[in-house]
């Protein structure tokens, strides 16, 4: 199997297990598939490391002395760590795997395994560990769009996010429709879209939650 693509940044995986024979052999089976990897003997070394270590897939022992592969993740979480989680288990621990993917981690695999299974399931948690950082990108730029904006003109965005009209906006707001038509112009300016959708899709990626005078459940009779 080919590693990514020469054009495409470098990924990252961690193996984190107690049994030194495994852990080279799957750090050399990662290796060949084109990923830069470290090698950790236990989850405490690997969280002295974490938060300095490239974001990538941490290929992780449920059962270890000291902290357990699920005590590692629960702690991941705790720091708000974005590295995926593909889990290695014995039979006696698939239950611990299985509660390891309700809790977050991207795929487990039964030990022994086959080099392109566990290829196949590194591969996987980087693709989707590039979806979630594309999607944290879209969100950090919705939301430094939304800093050009007035107060006003964030309220007048929300109406529009709730599906109001011009005038049902400007009666919650305690203004004249063509006020409101004035700030949704400029709002749609300074967040350099052409289309309502685009603004409403912006707003929502951003988080924006109506609030304050523009949620009143009433309008002009």
């Amino acid at each position: 199997m080919t590693g990514p693509a020469p054009d495409t940044p470098a990924a990252y995986a961690y193996v984190v297990d107690d049994d030194a024979a495994l852990r080279a052999e799957l750090a050399e089976t990662l290796s060949a598939a084109g990923l830069q990897v470290r090698t950790f003997p236990d989850g405490r070394a690997f969280l002295h490391e974490q938060a300095t270590l490239p974001e990538g897939c941490l290929v992780l022992d449920v059962h270890m002395p000291g902290l357990s592969g699920r005590e590692v993740q629960d702690e991941l979480r705790r720091t708000g760590s974005h590295h995926q989680i593909v889990m290695l288990t014995g039979a006696a621990t698939v239950p611990l795997a299985v509660e390891a993917l309700h809790a977050g981690a991207a795929d487990f695999i039964e030990k022994p395994m086959r080099p392109a299974t566990l290829r196949q399931a590194v591969m996987r948690a980087l693709e989707r560990l590039r979806q979630n950082q594309r999607a944290r990108g879209r969100v950090a730029t919705a939301q430094h769009c939304l800093e050009r904006l007035s107060d006003r003109e964030r309220d007048v965005l929300a109406g529009l996010v709730l599906g109001l009209a011009n005038k049902i906006i400007a009666y919650r707001l305690g203004l004249s429709t063509r006020t409101v038509e004035t700030y949704r112009a400029h709002l749609m300016d300074k967040l350099e879209v052409s289309s309502l959708s685009d603004a409403v899709r912006l707003a929502l990626e951003a988080g924006l939650e109506p609030k304050g005078a523009i949620v009143r459940a009433d309008g002009p009779g």
